[in-house]
């Protein structure tokens, strides 16, 4: 294993191949990991690039995360983060753009513009909140394969302008257009311009809120 004790010079791009260790904070221009790359304290670059593993033991700072392989880490702020493999975040993920398609663990997501999150596996997100629109739709990798029960969203809240869901499991959603769609089971519904509900969806408590925010 090699441990890197210092920063690339000059915030060089680095390229992980095999198994590297930083033992404090590590910052570059981008980072693109093809092997196993741990990062002991926080990690901060302009672009990341995972084909590999990555774990982060503070925080992940980026301003775009393209990740097909997994990522763990404490905290994580991007502008732009895609996601196609597995993502655990311990405590809170800020982003402008959030999109996934596989395993998700998030304590807390919220984002500026949209949330898009594609179930190719079981996800769960304690908070989601998004200024924008929020959805989660069957994986588009997955589409000829029956969807399999442990497929699905498991949130305590979502809340969000826009919101559409599919096959998600939550106990409070808000927001001013809200569709929730089939294999959804919600415990209580808060929209302000309009709902729809599919045949096959379960909600156990609706409420229409004015626009002063009132019931």
């Amino acid at each position: 294993m090699t441990t890197l004790n210092s920063l690339p010079a000059d915030g060089k791009p680095l390229k992980v191949y095999g198994s590297q260790t930083c033992r404090g904070d590590m910052e570059a221009s981008s980072v693109e990991v093809l092997g196993h790359l741990h990062v002991r304290g926080k990690l901060t670059a302009a672009r990341l690039r995972l084909r590999g593993e990555c774990s982060v033991a503070h925080s992940c700072c980026t301003q775009e995360l393209h990740s097909f392989g997994s990522l763990r880490t404490g905290s994580l702020q991007a502008e732009k983060a895609a996601a196609s493999g597995y993502l655990s975040v311990a405590s809170s993920a800020h982003a402008d753009e959030f999109r996934a398609d596989g395993a998700v663990r998030i304590g807390r997501l919220s984002c500026t513009a949209a949330i898009h999150i594609e179930l190719g596996s079981v996800c769960r997100i304690r908070h989601m909140t998004c200024e924008g629109g929020i959805t989660i739709s069957p994986s588009s990798r997955l589409l000829n394969i029956p969807m399999r029960p442990f497929r699905k969203l498991s949130c305590e809240t979502i809340e969000g302008a826009d919101i559409t869901l599919y096959k998600t499991q939550a106990g409070l959603v808000c927001g001013h257009n809200v569709t929730v769609g089939p294999g959804c089971t919600i415990g209580e519904v808060r929209y302000r311009d309009r709902l729809t509900l599919h045949p096959q969806a379960q909600v156990g408590k609706i409420t229409r809120i004015n626009d002063t925010g009132g019931i």
